[in-house]
């Protein structure tokens, strides 16, 4: 992994990111369950998967190296719940919620952590040997390439 911004800018983004898809996804012409095409996802699938990445992924890892040195942090295939846990037949405006709620428990549990504890590792299944900063910066990236899709998304049917 490239070197990372430093912590403080990226738990700006992350907070950053939260604003941003509430004021993205506010109004009456949401079409939450719209799909550009069979094999592309529709806002609500979006936002549920942001939710349960937050909750079943960022948040357990961030416990995890936060509680023990050299923690197994196993892989996961968050793609896989779009169909299994049925996203397209939730409410997003629900989820929405819950994502936004989840997003602040990250930054309380993150807000404590020491300067040197950014530097504490863990060996994760996918990528090796990494820092809870490395896994800050996973977790930002991954909301750009998903406010990205959500940009489009919204500007598709407007």
């Amino acid at each position: 992994m490239q070197s990372p911004a430093p912590v403080s800018s990226l738990l700006v983004e992350l907070e950053a990111f939260a604003t941003a898809v509430a004021q993205l996804l506010t109004g009456d012409n949401i079409e939450w369950q719209w799909r550009p095409a069979a094999d592309e996802w529709s806002i609500t699938e979006v936002i549920c998967h942001l939710r349960d990445v937050e909750h079943e992924v960022h948040q357990v890892r961030f416990r995890d190296i936060i509680a023990a040195e050299n923690v197994f942090l196993p892989g996961v295939t968050a793609d896989d719940w779009i169909l299994e846990r049925q996203y397209q037949l939730q409410d997003g405006e629900l989820a929405l919620a819950d994502f936004l709620c989840a997003r602040r428990q990250t930054l309380a549990l993150l807000e404590n952590v020491s300067e040197n504890g950014w530097d504490r590792r863990g060996q994760h299944a996918f990528f090796g040997p990494t820092s809870l900063h490395e896994l800050l910066s996973l977790a930002v990236q991954h909301d750009k390439a998903h406010f990205d899709q959500l940009i489009a998304l919204r500007h598709k049917r407007s």
